[in-house]
C-alpha cells in the first residue's frame, strides 16, 4: 500500500522518480482544491517555461520497460498513460502555482515543501557522518547524470534546427536557381503548388501576384489584354487565338521586365510557402 502523506486538509500517495519526490498534476489540483485540469491546463499554457528533467519528468509505459536501474523506477505510481504520464518537481510545482496566491494556496505551499517534497532533508540529518557523505555523493551523481543528459538533449535539439535550417536554405537556393524553362507552363504549375501549400484558391493566389506586378511595375495588365486582343482581331485572328494570346500570363511573357518582376514575385511566395 502506497504511503499516504496529509496536506491540509487532503491525502495524496507519496511518488518517487529519479531520486526526488514527485507530483502529479491530480495530486496539485486535490490539495489546492482546484476543479479538476486547472494544474494540467497552467502547466501546457506555460510548457515553454519548464525545463524536462529538471522541472518534470514524463514516463510512459515504454519507458518502464527499458528502465535499467531500480533508482530510476516510479514509486508510488500506479498506472501510467500511454500517451505520457508527467511528473512534477519541487522546482516544477513552484513555477505552476506561483499565481496562487489565496490564503490556502500559500498553506498548501508551505505544507507541500517542507512535509512533502523535503522530507530526504529530515531524513538524512538522520543518519550517521559516513552514510550522509556517501548519500550525499550518489546525490550528486545524479545531478551531474541529469545535467549530462539535460545537455545532450539541448545539443541534438540543436543539430537538429541547424540541419533543418540547412535543409531549408537549400530549398530556398534551388527555388531561385531553378530556371523556368517553358515559361508559362513551369510559373502555372508553380503557382498551384504555393496555392496547395498556402491554402489559398489558385485563382485568387494569381490575382494577388498580379495585383503585386502591376504596384512595383506601375502598368495595368487590363489594358494590355484589351490593347493586344485590338490589334489581333485588325491581324484577322481566330477568337481561340485571341483568348489564349491575351490572358494575363500571355500578356506578361510578352514583355521582359514583367516577366522578371513576376518571376521574382512568385519565387518569393514559394520561398514563403513551400521552401
Amino acid at each position: 500500500m502506497n504511503e499516504l502523506v496529509k496536506i491540509g486538509e487532503h491525502e495524496i500517495s507519496a511518488k518517487m522518480y529519479m531520486g526526488q519526490r514527485v507530483v502529479t498534476f491530480k495530486d496539485i489540483d486535490t490539495v489546492h482544491e482546484r476543479p479538476e485540469g486547472t494544474a494540467r491546463h497552467r502547466f501546457a499554457s506555460n510548457k515553454e517555461r519548464f525545463i524536462e528533467g529538471v522541472d518534470y519528468f514524463v514516463i510512459t509505459p515504454k519507458t518502464l520497460e527499458n528502465t535499467e536501474l531500480d533508482a530510476e523506477r516510479p514509486i508510488g505510481i500506479e498506472a501510467v498513460s500511454q500517451r505520457g504520464t508527467v511528473l512534477i518537481t519541487e522546482t516544477g510545482y513552484l513555477m505552476l502555482v506561483k499565481s496562487l496566491t489565496d490564503d490556502l494556496s500559500w498553506k498548501v505551499q508551505r505544507n507541500l515543501v517542507s512535509s512533502y517534497f523535503r522530507v530526504k532533508e529530515v531524513v538524512n540529518r538522520d543518519l550517521s557522518p559516513g552514510l550522509q557523505l556517501l548519500k550525499g555523493l550518489v546525490n550528486e551523481m545524479e545531478r551531474k547524470e541529469l545535467e549530462d543528459k539535460e545537455r545532450d538533449r539541448l545539443i541534438a535539439l540543436a543539430q537538429e534546427t541547424a540541419n533543418k535550417a540547412v535543409e531549408t536554405n537549400e530549398r530556398i537556393k534551388e527555388e531561385f536557381i531553378t530556371p523556368f524553362d517553358n515559361w508559362r507552363d513551369d510559373v502555372n504549375s508553380k503557382v498551384r503548388e504555393i496555392a496547395l501549400k498556402a491554402k489559398i484558391p489558385y485563382q485568387n493566389l494569381f490575382g494577388e501576384m498580379y495585383r503585386e506586378l502591376e504596384n512595383k511595375a506601375g502598368c495595368d495588365l487590363a489594358t494590355r489584354q484589351r490593347n493586344k486582343q485590338e490589334r489581333m482581331r485588325n491581324s484577322g485572328c481566330r477568337k481561340t487565338d485571341i483568348d489564349k494570346e491575351t490572358t494575363k500570363i500571355a500578356i506578361i511573357g510578352d514583355d521582359k521586365k514583367l516577366k522578371q518582376i513576376f518571376d521574382d514575385i512568385v519565387r518569393r511566395y514559394a520561398v514563403k510557402y513551400v521552401a
